[in-house]
């Protein structure tokens, strides 16, 4: 019989049991997948709401005033300097330091200058001894002329000698004078008390006639110079109240203004106030940027805020207006805002707030633009 010409099927085998323990333990993992652990914890609830207080935006009756920006002037600024030519010998001081009235400042070579006043002082005495000696020559002239022994020319000789000789004696003395003065410009002197803020030349130096040495000024008191626009200007005079904030010191004080420069700046537009401050312990330093405010006796109607409810990110300031949000929810709206005059602790809105809208008075940490709030 011949052969099949198809090969047989093999016939598949069956899988082999699985042991006891392997089923035990699938049934076991089993179990625990359907109810031994527990469910997985739910995704994270939102927020609560932040607790906040809120204000209605409405317009109150404020006290008219002018705030202008100022800057810190001593009230004396001088630039001490010399009328000679000459080397400087010696510079005692140093910028920063503080100088008493007279102090010296610095000191030039003067030789030549001391010689100069030795001889205009021989020049004095010798003048001195020919004035007595013309003086004793007119007595005798004098005598002789009263007994008849000298005729009336030679008391007239003896007369001019004694004027020739007295106007010799002051001519030598107010040469005298002049080179003593002339002495005197060999030293450079503080001439009051204040601080010396610059310095010009080092020891050694060539010093030039009117060339200014040094910078000294007077800080106490100080004025605060402010800038106020030509439509601010009218209503004010010399001693109405001002109000002065320096910043960068902490600095608070009320007082009155000094005077009104009745020229202003054509650029700017501007006039100059001034208002003098006492500054006896020197916290008040000569550039410092201050804030003058004048008041007005008049007040008018303005939509305020506080501070405290003022946002700063960078150079723009905001609010937090409560709107409805999400389900009608109070939420948090970052509102750009534009700043007008500050009251005290009160500051104009110009626009960006509406009356009747309601806004955060103080932000707590963590409130951002559109969060829940509760207030």
């Amino acid at each position: 019989m011949r052969p099949s010409a198809f090969p047989r099927p093999i016939p598949r085998r069956r899988p082999a049991a699985l042991p006891a323990a392997l089923l035990l333990l699938g049934l076991a993992a089993g179990l625990l997948a359907c109810g031994g652990e527990p469910a997985a914890a739910p995704a994270d609830a939102a927020p609560a709401p932040l607790p906040v207080t809120v204000e209605t935006a409405a317009y109150r009756p404020v006290a008219g005033e002018v705030v202008a920006t100022g800057t810190v002037e001593p009230s004396r600024r001088v630039r001490p300097g010399t009328k000679v030519l000459g080397r400087v010998d010696a510079v005692p001081v140093s910028e920063g330091q503080r100088v008493a009235s007279g102090q010296l400042l610095a000191r030039l070579e003067s030789r030549d200058l001391q010689a100069a006043v030795r001889q205009a002082e021989a020049a004095v005495a010798a003048a001195l001894a020919q004035l007595e000696n013309a003086r004793a020559q007119h007595g005798r002239m004098t005598e002789l002329q009263a007994r008849g022994s000298a005729t009336a020319k030679n008391l007239e000789d003896a007369t001019a000698a004694l004027r020739t000789a007295e106007a010799a004696v002051e001519q030598a003395e107010a040469t005298a004078a002049a080179a003593g003065v002339t002495l005197g410009y060999a030293e450079v002197r503080s001439p009051f008390d204040g601080w010396v803020v610059a310095k010009e030349i080092e020891t050694g130096d060539m010093v030039q006639p009117g060339r200014p040495l040094f910078t000294v000024e007077d800080l106490d008191p100080v004025k605060v110079v402010a800038e106020v626009p030509e439509a601010e200007v009218q209503g004010f005079s010399p001693g109405d109240p001002a109000r002065v904030e320096v910043a960068a010191v902490g600095h608070r004080a009320e007082g009155a203004l000094e005077r009104i420069v009745p020229s202003g700046d054509r650029q700017a537009r501007t006039f100059r106030f001034e208002v003098v401050l006492p500054n006896p312990e020197g916290l008040l330093k000569s550039g410092m940027f201050a804030r003058v405010t004048l008041p007005r006796e008049t007040t008018r109607e303005a939509l305020t805020v506080p501070r405290t409810a003022l946002v700063r990110r960078g150079q723009l300031v905001g609010v937090f207006v409560v709107e409805p949000g999400a389900e009608d929810r109070p939420a948090a709206r970052l509102r750009w805002v534009r700043l007008g005059e500050e009251a005290g602790d009160q500051v104009e809105v110009l626009s960006g707030l509406a009356p009747g809208e309601r806004y955060v008075t103080a932000p707590p940490p963590g409130l951002e633009d559109g969060a829940e709030v509760a207030p």
